[in-house]
């Protein structure tokens, strides 16, 4: 677990606690005790730090071992200065002490294999595969470096400009740049943040019963007591508000345009069926 996390703090009573049930496990532990950083020491993550770390998200699961993403690491001062400005003015883009792109990528595949339906690389499932594998790898990234005492946060406010992250980066047809991990060594990690009731985003043999807001009452309380105990009484608004608000001020119907430009799910069917259909 890294160092400074409030799970770290006797009673802290912000993080989960673990089913009483459960022997102790580190792993566990450091799962169960996340919460995003944004605030970094000045301090450089070495570069043995740095390769462990993607050395682990290449260890991730993949989708029928097609490993169907790229890590960039961005080193370069005046390209993070552009993340930056491009996920909004979040600082600690420039900051962090590790930035890693992870790009959903299929132009790997479509220059090394020889495949005989070309329009499969260009369907729904494809693009599936490749941003799943991406996500899988990520995750693993950011466990990996919080195990060695980093703390970070995932940045998907550079989607805010697909085009000219694709630009910035050179990213070729089939290559989607989804969001920047960021890492560093924490200068200050927030509580964790409440989650859901598990019933609302778990259930048995059928999807749960989602019924209306009421469902939402306790949670939405814990949510508002939360921010307000962070924010000294500034903000109380609960995740009912908090969710509106972000979905309603980054709608991104962009990156639909560029997924398109870029050769993602532009095809239904496969190239035989295509041709049939034209005799």
């Amino acid at each position: 677990m890294y160092p400074g996390h409030p799970a770290r703090e006797e009673g802290n009573n912000m993080t989960e606690k673990i089913n009483g049930n459960i022997p102790d496990n580190k792993t566990i532990e450091l799962l169960m005790a996340h919460s995003s950083c944004r605030k970094f020491l000045d301090r450089p993550v070495p570069d043995e730090v740095a390769d462990t770390i993607i050395r682990c998200a290449q260890h991730a699961p993949t989708s029928s071992y097609l490993q169907a993403y790229t890590i960039i690491k961005v080193k370069d001062k005046e390209k993070r200065k552009a993340l930056a400005e491009f996920a909004g003015g979040q600082e600690w883009v420039e900051k962090a002490g590790l930035v890693l792109l992870f790009c959903a990528d299929l132009h790997r595949l479509d220059v090394m294999l020889n495949i005989s339906d070309k329009n499969v690389l260009h369907n729904a499932e494809l693009y599936t595969v490749a941003v799943t594998d991406a996500a899988l790898a990520s995750s693993r990234a950011l466990i990996a470096g919080q195990a060695m005492g980093l703390g970070g946060v995932f940045v998907g406010g550079v989607r805010n400009e697909t085009e000219k992250m694709a630009e910035l980066f050179n990213l070729p047809e089939l290559v989607f740049p989804m969001y920047a991990v960021c890492m560093g060594y924490p200068e200050e990690v927030p509580p964790q943040k409440p989650r859901m009731d598990i019933d609302m985003i778990s259930a048995e043999d059928s999807y749960p019963e989602i019924t209306g807001r009421e469902q939402l009452a306790d949670y939405e309380r814990k949510v508002s007591e939360y921010f307000l105990a962070i924010t000294g009484g500034r903000s109380g608004r609960g995740w009912i508000e908090r969710a509106e608000h972000a979905i309603s001020l980054k709608p991104r119907y962009s990156v639909g345009e560029f997924l398109s430009k870029a050769g993602f799910m532009t095809a239904s069917g496969p190239m035989e069926e295509k041709k049939n259909k034209t005799r």
